[in-house]
């Protein structure tokens, strides 16, 4: 999906809470008479967002800037139905509406599509990229699929990055610094090369320390070290003719997560996830992870009814994150996961006018991709014991000892008369899964207008999918308890095809020009499953299904003073898969919870009472959870229980003052947002204490600035109440009876510098 901006004397767009935030955003009075007018591509062809029957929210770079939001997590806050947790780059979730796509096996595909530049990067270790140098992030509410293919089960993230401009010549930098040793250099620029060509180049630096101190040495936990660089071209070597090609690289470096169990205290500390953890292997904890993409986009326009599209894309990523799952001080849980991918891609479309009445697209495309997840475990087993048999932990005591030391433990467990297996100080074990997927898809959308203001839109995409799986399990067989309880598993391997039709209907009828109301039915899927693992050479878990039923309206009032946008809708879900912990390798295996639903609100609003301050508030409601009833009548274990990473109401308010400072062209701006959100799960069993209570989180930005818009120097205060809060916990720690939790960001402050010309 591509999004373009033009400018406008008066704000007419009616897109989702954060395309109309794109003005919003823009805090010099100089600007507000001239407000950007977004224009979208969300249907494949150029729409004002006010004509487009979907739940479509885009923001622009410049409400990304003014807000500081550098992650997508940040992002997530202020757009209704979406939520972004980020425990690592390597360990993101995407929820939608309360469906959660954060799996890291090579066998599964994700619910939420995240999409670079036009390109899927959907799998979860390599969906978080930068956001920096960007035209506009597009979120996308609702199943998907014709849109955006396979991974849109119930919606899509769209990063689309800025692209080459002909004839100019731009440079634009920023700089930042602040407590924990915050730093920031970010720079680009556009330079022509001739009158059919463009050279972009963008790149950023970003550091900072962790906030939780580790006191078995290393560097803090929580920290974060990102370097990227993009260079793109863009060619017109005739009118009819773009072709674009993008180049993006980063490197991540961050520092240990502070997995942090409530059982036992470090030595000398407390259990608080906020205070001093006490996690082995110091140095060795982080995250580090490369990734790469190259995409080709070209664009030939036939006619004015007829234009063809190719976009070609190749990603491929490689993270590798150390982690300490217990918690603890104890060698217990020392996990690592090696996480690598490659995928090729390929789409063909067609887009055309019948006439006045009818537009839509046809097209097809070809996917594939190569990965694998593999996942090292060392252990003590002396140490295991004590917490896995719960015998041995009555005569030896546990894990940690009052002193705040590791207990030693005992050198065998009796396991019958005279009989004793020996526990060695360090057991080893590596598990791996594979994925190796090939689809093919065939497509096509099209909107008719029965009147002026009646239309009715239908699509439709069928894919065929070629599926192998692999699994091995390689564990260190000297007599042992470790070698007692998993065996070694040579690979095996099983693959399936499958068929499948996604498809949505919608009618729409413009009430004015700038206001649209709609209704909508929708059918969303996630891909089957071929599950291999350690206990399991072949299941076939059935595709999830999701049926979606929406309502919903936006415009644009009182001459561009005031935007609202609103939708309900009600989801129907099947075959609903969810993680299910196990004491086996892999510890966790995707299994069917049966059915499930939703229904929820949304409500954007924004308002430019007068030049110089503008006003913004959305709300979110959702309730998800698991019916009492699965399709065969039968009770389910989960039943009634929400959807974990789902608050039922979220709610963000915020806006942008500018006032001018004397005479000159120089003026003052203030920013504050506040972000709400009610008590979360972090795992569907709905367990308590391991959820995170209702919170709020109050940001502020204010400075000084040229009204052109050459420079800004701004002072910044995130989370300035300084409220402590959880953004996980349960994890695979929880599968050994000692779930961990990760705090937070605390306050941070600082300064930052931005210039454009």
């Amino acid at each position: 999906m591509r999004v373009t901006t033009r400018s406008a004397k008066t704000f007419r767009t009616g897109v989702a809470l954060a395309a109309l935030l794109a003005p919003a955003a823009v805090a010099q009075p100089t600007q507000v008479a001239q407000i950007e007018e977004i224009i979208v591509t969300a249907q494949k062809r150029e729409q004002r967002a006010v004509d487009v029957p979907i739940a479509l929210t885009a923001v622009s770079a410049e409400f990304l800037d003014n807000l500081g939001i550098r992650e997508l997590d940040d992002l997530s806050n202020f757009v209704p139905g979406l939520q972004v947790q980020l425990q690592s780059p390597n360990n993101p979730g995407f929820v939608i509406r309360g469906l959660t796509s954060d799996t890291g096996s090579s066998q599964q595909e994700a619910r939420v599509s995240v999409f670079v530049d036009g390109v899927a990067a959907s799998r979860a270790r390599g969906a978080v990229s930068e956001l920096y140098d960007l035209d506009r992030v597009e979120v996308l509410k609702g199943p998907q699929g014709t849109l955006f293919g396979r991974g849109a089960q119930i919606g899509a993230v769209s990063v689309v990055t800025a692209k080459p401009v002909l004839g100019e010549v731009q440079v634009r930098g920023r700089v930042a610094f602040g407590d924990y040793s915050q730093r920031t250099y970010e720079a680009a620029a556009n330079v022509p090369v001739g009158d059919k060509a463009a050279f972009r180049i963008a790149g950023i630096s970003r550091k900072r320390d962790g906030y939780i101190e580790n006191l078995a040495g290393g560097e803090a936990l929580n920290g974060v070290g990102v370097q990227a660089l993009r260079g793109s071209v863009l060619v017109e070597p005739t009118e009819d003719l773009t072709l674009t090609a993008i180049v993006n690289v980063q490197e991540d470096d961050y520092t240990g997560t502070s997995f942090k169990n409530r059982v036992f205290a470090p030595q000398g500390g407390t259990t608080s996830p906020f205070t001093a953890a006490q996690l082995n292997r110091g140095e060795e904890l982080g995250v580090k992870r490369d990734l790469f993409n190259a995409t080709l986009q070209g664009e030939y326009r036939v006619n004015d009814s007829l234009s063809l599209t190719s976009i070609t894309g190749y990603r491929e990523f490689n993270s590798f994150e150390e982690f300490d799952a217990d918690g603890s001080q104890a060698y217990l849980l020392e996990f690592a996961e090696d996480a690598q991918g490659e995928q090729w891609s390929q789409e063909l479309r067609v887009n055309f006018e019948l006439g006045d009445r009818f537009e839509g697209f046809v097209g097809a495309s070809y996917f594939y991709e190569d990965n694998f997840q593999r996942v090292p475990l060392r252990t003590n087993e002396r140490s295991l014991a004590l917490q896995s048999v719960p015998a041995v932990g009555a005569l030896a005591g546990p894990i940690i000892l009052p002193n705040g030391t590791v207990n030693p433990g005992i050198p065998a467990l009796p396991i019958a008369p005279g009989v004793n297996l020996p526990l060695r100080t360090l057991a080893t074990a590596e598990f791996t899964n594979f994925g190796e997927n090939t689809a093919y898809d065939v497509f096509a959308d099209g909107t008719f207008r029965v009147t002026d203001a009646l239309s009715l839109t239908a699509g439709l995409r069928y894919t065929r999918e070629e599926l192998k799986s692999g699994y091995v399990q390689s564990v260190d067989q000297t007599p042992s308890l470790f070698a007692n309880l998993f065996p070694n598993v040579p690979r095996r391997d099983a693959e399936e095809e499958f068929d499948s039709v996604v498809g949505r209907f919608v009618a729409s009828y413009q009430v004015t020009d700038d206001a649209l109301a709609y209704a909508s039915v929708a059918r969303g899927r996630r891909p089957a499953v071929v599950q291999v693992t350690g206990t399991t050479p072949r299941q076939i878990l059935e595709n999830e299904i999701v049926w979606s039923y929406e309502v919903g309206g936006k415009g644009v009032f009182l001459d561009g003073m005031l935007q609202v946008e609103g939708a309900a809708y009600y989801y129907d879900y099947s075959n609903f898969q969810t993680a299910v912990a196990i004491p086996t390798p892999p510890f966790s295996i995707t299994d069917d919870a049966g059915e499930a639903r939703a229904l929820g609100f949304e409500a954007s609003v924004v308002a430019r009472p007068m030049d110089g301050l503008t006003l913004f508030a959305n709300y979110g409601y959702v309730d998800a959870e698991f019916k009492d009833e699965d399709a065969d009548g039968r009770p389910q274990a989960l039943a009634g229980n929400t959807f974990r990473l789902t608050p039922k109401h979220v709610a963000s308010i915020g806006g942008t003052a500018t006032v001018p400072l004397g005479a000159g062209s120089m003026e003052g701006f203030l920013t504050p947002s506040f972000t709400w959100k009610s008590r979360v799960y972090f795992e569907d069993a709905n367990q308590p204490g391991i959820e995170q209570g209702g919170y709020g989180l109050l940001n502020l930005r204010a400075g000084v600035q040229d009204a052109d818009g050459t420079w800004k120097a701004t002072i910044f205060v995130e989370n300035a109440l300084d409220r402590d809060y959880l953004i996980d916990a349960g994890n695979t720690g929880a599968s050994f009876g000692l779930p961990t939790y990760i705090a937070g960001t605390p306050r941070f402050y600082g300064v930052e510098l931005s210039f454009t010309f």
